[in-house]
C-alpha cells in the first residue's frame, strides 16, 4: 500500500511569485519554527524583468508567472528550503523559479542555470540521431552501473525511457529531452529533465529539478522557458569563428549520451552521493556538458515524510 503523505494544501498561483511566497505559510502541515523551509522562502529576493547571466554572457527576459534567484539565494533554496548537501548551487549562475506551483508541493519545479565552456557545438549530426537505438545504449549503460550500484550496497536504478524524446530546434539552437528513472523499489519515477542552448563557445544549461509529477506543467511552460533564455551579442552561436574559437569533440548525440560516448559509465558520480534509502523523490541531476566529465552534481526538492 502507498504510504499516505503528510497532508499539504496545494497552491497554484497566477499572480507573481512575491505574492505567492507571501502566502506560502498556509499549509496544513505543523509549524516548525522560525528556520522552516516556508519563513526561508519569504527572506529570498525574488528578481523581475530582464537579468544579465555572467559577464553579459545571456539575457534572460523573464515571463509573467516566472522569478529570478541569483546563486546566493539559489543555494539558500537548494540547502535550506529542499535539504541538499552544503555547496549545492554554488557555482551556478541562479535559478528560475516557477509561481504555478507552491515549492513544497509535487507538482513544484525550479531550473538551475549554469554554462560549460565546453567549446562550440557542431549540430550537424541532430537529424541523423536514431533517438530509440540510443535510448537503449543509455538504458544498457545504465544496467551495466545498477549492478556495479547494487554491489557498492546501493539502490539498483533502471532507466525507463524517454519521459521526452530529445527535441532539437535547429533555428534557436535550443535542445530539450527528459528521462524517466527508477530507484529501487521506490514507488514513483525519477525525472531528469535537460534544457541546453547551443552557443560559440558552449553551453547554457538549464537543469530542471523536477518529480515526475511536475512533468505535464514543464511541458505546458517548457515554450516560455526556452523563449526567456538568449546568449547576447558576442556569445552567439552563429559567431563562432573556427580561427580562434575551440569546437568540441561532440555533437548534439554527445550532449544526450556523453555517459555512452565517453565509456566512463552512466551515473558513475551518483554512487558516492545516492544513500540505499526508498525514501528517494523527485531528483534532477546537472546535465549536457557534466555528463562528458564524468561526474553529476545531484539535486533534488525536500522529501515529505510518511504519516
Amino acid at each position: 500500500m502507498r504510504p499516505t503523505a503528510a497532508p499539504m494544501t496545494r497552491l497554484r498561483f497566477a499572480a507573481p511569485i512575491i505574492a505567492a511566497v507571501a502566502l506560502l505559510g498556509i499549509s496544513s502541515q505543523p509549524v516548525f519554527g522560525q528556520n522552516s523551509p516556508e519563513d526561508i522562502l519569504r527572506t529570498l529576493n525574488y528578481r523581475r524583468g530582464s537579468i544579465t547571466l555572467g559577464d553579459n554572457l545571456a539575457t534572460i527576459n523573464l515571463k509573467e508567472g516566472f522569478r529570478y534567484l541569483d546563486n546566493a539565494d539559489t543555494q539558500t533554496f537548494l540547502t535550506k528550503v529542499w535539504a541538499n548537501p552544503p555547496g549545492a548551487g554554488s557555482d551556478s549562475l541562479g535559478m528560475l523559479v516557477s509561481a504555478a506551483a507552491h515549492p513544497l508541493s509535487d507538482e513544484a519545479y525550479a531550473i538551475i542555470l549554469s554554462y560549460g565552456t565546453t567549446g562550440y557545438v557542431s549540430d550537424e549530426d541532430a537529424e541523423k540521431i536514431n533517438y530509440a537505438d540510443l535510448l537503449r545504449e543509455l538504458q544498457e549503460a545504465t544496467r551495466a552501473d545498477s549492478r556495479a550500484r547494487v554491489a557498492r550496497g546501493y539502490e539498483s536504478i533502471e532507466l525507463v525511457g524517454w519521459a521526452r524524446p530529445p527535441y532539437y530546434d535547429k533555428t534557436s539552437k535550443k535542445l530539450y529531452w527528459a528521462k524517466r528513472l527508477r530507484f529501487g523499489h521506490a514507488l514513483s519515477d525519477m525525472l531528469k529533465y535537460y534544457i541546453c542552448i547551443l552557443g560559440r563557445r558552449g553551453v547554457l544549461d538549464l537543469n530542471v529539478i523536477a518529480g515526475v509529477e511536475a512533468l505535464p506543467l514543464i511541458d505546458r511552460e517548457n515554450p516560455e522557458i526556452l523563449s526567456m533564455v538568449s546568449f547576447n551579442q558576442g556569445n552567439l552561436y552563429k559567431e563562432f569563428n573556427p580561427s580562434i574559437d575551440q569546437a568540441a569533440a561532440y555533437g548534439i548525440a554527445g550532449l544526450i549520451a556523453g555517459e555512452v560516448l565517453t565509456k566512463t559509465g552512466f551515473l558513475k558520480g551518483l554512487l558516492a552521493v545516492l544513500p540505499a534509502s526508498k525514501k528517494l523523490g523527485a531528483v534532477a541531476i546537472f546535465a549536457c556538458f557534466g555528463a562528458l566529465w564524468g561526474g553529476f552534481k545531484l539535486f533534488r526538492r525536500r522529501q515529505k515524510v510518511p504519516a
